[in-house]
């Protein structure tokens, strides 16, 4: 009981936090309401500094995140995946390994500091917040940073919204072709299902069933970054490399993979799946608002301007990358 009344003060402001961004993103436009959650818990951090909401937080940083984590997996048919995905399989994979090698390289070549470069590349591989969300506490990294990497890759997100529609109809490009560049250089789920819609119908239909295709390597990225840094901690106190992988390795992921299973198997009626992608949905919200409620802005701003062309350079680079690879691979 103590714990609870710890995690209470915490824990309502986090959800209001998150109320709040889920009404006002009705009318925000191109704005998502996850970016609207965590500006506004900047704010408040920043700003009003409330006392007594560390537990609270860090709470909803660890176990709201997980069982939002696990939750989003009801939200995926592994036969449609298989279905739809496997012609762009190979895209897909080269892409996102790709993105995640020269995020890292991009972040040496400008002296970036801390994890900032990893949870880049991740959210820029993958599927930005979720990867980000998922890669931070394996490596160690920071609120700041994880905020920054977030605000990056929403910022190119809302770039993308606006831009790549365009481009696709000044280069004829035809709804399969669009939507699998969609699909694959934009990163937020969210973003990539408007955009494609924006196009049109059925570019919207292909780009969030590449999308999808995309997630499912969150699973293979999270316990590959857990064992690549289990293999580099070397305090002494960390035990093997066996012990170090164990304890960093993401085991909530193996829910996210139960869950889509079940999905795909037909054990969840589709009105049951559709609500719990809802309250996925919505965790996530809650999730940004408690980073938010944790970042010291200061700290924030220290990074520098830096991380911020890292990312808009590496998004860029991507979408030339997966335009040139979709019009080689002749999807029309």
């Amino acid at each position: 009981m103590k714990s609870v009344a710890v995690w209470m003060p915490g824990l309502g402001l986090v959800l209001l936090v998150a109320i709040a961004a889920r009404l006002i993103g009705r009318f925000s436009g191109p704005i998502p309401d996850v970016v609207l959650a965590l500006v506004i818990g900047m704010t408040i951090r920043n700003l009003a500094k409330p006392k007594g909401i560390e537990a609270g937080t860090k709470f909803t940083l660890f176990y709201v995140l997980r069982t939002a984590i696990i939750l989003l997996g009801a939200g995926l048919s592994l036969q449609a995946v298989i279905k739809t995905g496997s012609a762009t399989l190979l895209l897909i994979v080269t892409l996102v390994v790709t993105s995640m090698l020269l995020g890292l390289v991009l972040a040496r070549l400008f002296k970036l500091k801390g994890k900032i470069g990893t949870l880049i590349g991740a959210g820029t591989a993958i599927c930005g917040g979720s990867a980000i969300l998922t890669v931070g506490p394996i490596i160690g990294a920071a609120d700041e940073e994880l905020a920054y990497a977030i605000t990056t890759i929403f910022a190119f997100n809302i770039v993308a919204l606006l831009v790549y529609p365009v481009i696709g109809h000044a280069l004829n490009m035809t709804q399969t072709a669009f939507g699998s560049w969609a699909g694959t250089a934009v990163n937020d789920t969210s973003v990539v299902v408007a955009t494609g819609y924006v196009f049109g119908a059925m570019a919207g239909g292909v780009a969030t069933i590449v999308k999808l295709t995309r997630t499912v390597l969150l699973v293979p990225l999270a316990l590959i970054v857990g064992l690549v840094y289990a293999a580099r901690t070397h305090q002494a106190e960390s035990g093997t490399v066996a012990q170090r992988a164990f304890k960093a390795m993401p085991w909530f992921i193996l829910g996210f993979v139960a869950m889509a299973a079940l999905n795909s198997l037909g054990v969840f009626p589709a009105a049951f799946a559709h609500t719990l992608a809802l309250i996925a949905s919505f965790l996530i919200v809650v999730v940004l608002a408690g980073v938010g409620l944790n970042v010291d802005l200061k700290k924030m701003i220290d990074l520098g301007p830096k991380p911020m062309i890292v990312g808009f350079l590496l998004a860029t680079i991507m979408a030339f990358c997966s335009y040139g690879l979709v019009s080689a691979i002749g999807i029309h």
